[in-house]
């Protein structure tokens, strides 16, 4: 993708350096109105992490929390996780659309979801979960499921707009309550 033009390189992996985490009660130095890097933020209070291995992305499977608003708060984001479990990402994005119907939510995860807000990521995630899922739909059965293997409601309804998708192969999400798993040949509706 990269090597299709100057303009797709935003969508390049940032340095390693720019991936800053720091301690949950530490909150951004909001008195300077420029830093947009956490310059002046408390270096001390950094977590320090081993260096990774791979310098690809990871695939994460897990709990994905949709809301309709920015999760900035490190105290809101434990408080969100102790109420409904470990949360591997917020989103907010999906959250009326899964109202509307089923689907499967691939993220790409930017930041930490605390006050030290780093956008540096944002290109990188997108590109990389629009990978995840171009390689996804590679695996799905681009038929309609027939009526007869839809659930007991869609059935009886017989509505079209609810018909699904065969999936063949293995993988994929667990994204909490009200969604599913996706393992071996199973109907995505």
């Amino acid at each position: 993708m990269l090597q299709r033009g100057r303009r797709l390189s935003v969508y390049q992996r940032p340095p390693s350096n720019s991936d800053i985490l720091f301690e949950a009660d530490y909150s951004h130095d909001l008195s300077s109105t420029t830093c947009e890097t956490c310059e002046t933020c408390d270096g001390q209070k950094r977590v320090r992490r081993t260096p990774r291995e791979f310098d690809g992305p990871e695939i994460h499977y897990g709990l994905i929390a949709s809301g309709d608003r920015v999760v900035k708060s490190t105290v809101k984001r434990g408080e969100i996780i102790r109420n409904v479990g470990d949360v591997l990402c917020f989103e907010i994005e999906a959250a009326g659309l899964m109202s509307e119907f089923r689907c499967i939510v691939v993220r790409g995860i930017s930041d930490y979801a605390d006050s030290h807000k780093n956008d540096d990521w944002q290109h990188y995630a997108a590109a990389t979960a629009a990978a995840c899922t171009k390689e996804l739909l590679a695996y799905i059965d681009p038929k309609p499921a027939p009526v007869s293997a839809l659930s007991a409601d869609a059935a009886s309804n017989h509505d079209s707009a609810a018909a699904g998708h065969v999936f063949h192969g293995k993988g994929i999400q667990n994204s909490g309550s009200g969604s599913f798993s996706v393992g071996n040949d199973l109907n995505i509706y």
